[in-house]
């Protein structure tokens, strides 16, 4: 009897052991393990960023965040700017195709939705994770080149002097 009990007792021990090893599909990493290019298809000449003021009530206020290339492969594709935990769309000027800029508006912050009623509450929308860990003046560059996507991080941006946006009178013709 004692025999069938330690039976017993492994046949139910070893499937829990083995089982405790093994990793569920649902289960999420800390975040994406992205690592930076050490030599990107391009050189920076100036990288900054630039707060601005609106001069009008309700005008609102944000930071430019500018890149200037002295170099820059052909075929390589810009596309985000990661900075101060936002994702800018870089944008190009067909003028300056060297020139990229971000554009991070500084929004009201928006109120939580809290309600007995769970579809007024379905309004709230989730903050996503930002996946890099950046000081103040550190951007990350995501861009596309040979068909893979790359991120070069970009360290110690210098800050340019605010811009205040006078307050002008539309209806003034000079």
């Amino acid at each position: 009897m004692k025999t069938n009990m330690k039976t017993i007792a492994i046949i139910l021990t070893v499937p829990f052991f083995l089982l405790s090893f093994s990793n569920c599909g649902g289960a999420k990493a800390d975040g994406p393990k992205t690592s930076f290019e050490q030599n990107p298809p391009f050189k920076i000449s100036e990288a900054y960023y630039q707060n601005w003021v609106a001069g009008v009530k309700d005008g609102g206020s944000g930071t430019n965040v500018h890149i200037i290339f002295s170099e820059i492969q052909p075929d390589v594709v810009i596309q985000n700017i990661y900075f101060r935990n936002h994702i800018l769309e870089a944008k190009g000027n067909i003028n300056e195709p060297k020139q990229f800029v971000g554009y991070l508006k500084n929004e009201s912050q928006r109120d939580v939705i809290m309600d007995a009623d769970p579809m007024k509450e379905a309004q709230n929308t989730p903050s996503k994770a930002f996946p890099f860990k950046l000081e103040n003046n550190q951007a990350v560059l995501e861009y596309w080149f040979e068909g893979k996507k790359h991120y070069f991080k970009i360290s110690n941006l210098s800050e340019k002097e605010m811009i205040p946006y006078p307050q002008a009178n539309p209806n003034q013709h000079e």
